[in-house]
């Protein structure tokens, strides 16, 4: 098996942060998202440095080449696929409007320890435009804030990364993460609650829930479980955020109770003032930088910030080209 290992991590603290954030109003996310970014290009300008971008892109055509090699029970087949196409008009697909791209063997990542971001295809060759990807994914996530999803249209340019995520996390009962990154900056993201729609959605550790995400054009189609819980446009500009109640004021002019509001206010004028501005530099970024990416690869992702065990593994998975 072969991994691509990028000692930064760049999308489960947005996660965690949005988890944290519902008391507290958005600000912490915006702040993660920045974080992120400056994360990203920093550990893409450390590779390039050290050559290891160079080692990257060998480790791709390593890979591909493993997919050339690999056994025929590990060739993507339209045999071991039939069983699939009658999964395709759950989500909205004619069996008879594309091809196989591939389907793929089990595997497992492990992104245990600090920062750490995985991602693995045996058939990385294979580009999509538009698809259907599905995979039954089990989670093992102990002391973590973690995720395991799919990269989706991706360059694989370690250095200023385009492309799609989408993260299924246990963070605060089960949320699904879809993001944009353009060069190596997160410039969207929407937070999906998944048991609001997805009943069967387990958040519990050892558990197995199935991912599926279906992209045409720009907009991509979340399911969980054969659920549809969430669609996302990222050419949508970012939303405008909710901003927290602001502080009453005291009936009397009771001097304790006034300093109690008059500090509780100035609290709230400063988080106001740093959400606003966090959403001004949001769409400022969204304004700049290119958010439609027609055409990629896609692969297995699993991320940990900091956990001692952050395992994902990857079953019954499938990729369907849409139109070609």
């Amino acid at each position: 098996m072969r991994t691509y290992r990028l000692l930064a991590f760049f999308l489960v603290l947005t996660i965690a942060s949005l988890a944290c954030g519902v008391g507290s109003g958005p600000s912490s996310a915006d702040l993660t998202a920045q974080a992120i970014s400056t994360s990203v290009l920093a550990t893409g300008t450390a590779e390039a440095s050290q050559g290891q971008a160079a080692d990257s892109a060998a480790q791709t055509a390593q890979a591909i080449a493993e997919s050339q090699s690999k056994p025929a029970q590990l060739t993507a087949t339209a045999e071991a696929f039939a069983p699939r196409l009658a999964e395709l008009p759950k989500y909205g697909v004619d069996p008879a409007e594309g091809r196989l791209g591939w389907v793929h063997p089990p595997v497992t990542l492990d992104a245990s320890g600090y920062r750490q971001f995985e991602y693995i295809n045996y058939f990385i060759g294979t580009v999509a435009a538009d698809f259907v990807v599905s995979m039954d994914i089990t989670w093992d996530i102990v002391g973590s804030i973690a995720g395991c999803g799919f990269v989706l249209r991706s360059d694989g340019n370690t250095a200023a990364l385009n492309q799609y995520m989408v993260i299924m996390t246990r963070v605060a009962s089960g949320h699904v993460l879809f993001a944009t990154m353009a060069n190596g900056e997160v410039v969207t993201y929407q937070d999906i609650y998944a048991r609001y729609k997805d009943k069967s959605f387990s958040w519990e550790n050892l558990a197995t829930n199935r991912l599926t995400v279906v992209g045409r054009g720009t907009t991509f189609y979340i399911y969980t479980n054969d659920t549809l819980i969430g669609e996302v446009d990222p050419t949508q500009p970012p939303k405008l955020p909710i901003l927290p109640p602001e502080p009453e004021r005291p009936a009397n002019n009771d001097p304790q109770a006034m300093a109690q509001y008059n500090q509780n206010k100035a609290e709230y004028d400063n988080v106001v003032s740093q959400m606003q501005y966090q959403y001004q530099q949001r769409l400022q970024a969204y304004k700049k930088s290119d958010k439609i990416f027609e055409k990629g690869f896609i692969a297995m992702v699993a991320l940990s910030e900091s956990g001692r065990k952050t395992q994902c593994q990857f079953d019954n998975g499938w990729l369907y080209l849409i139109g070609q």
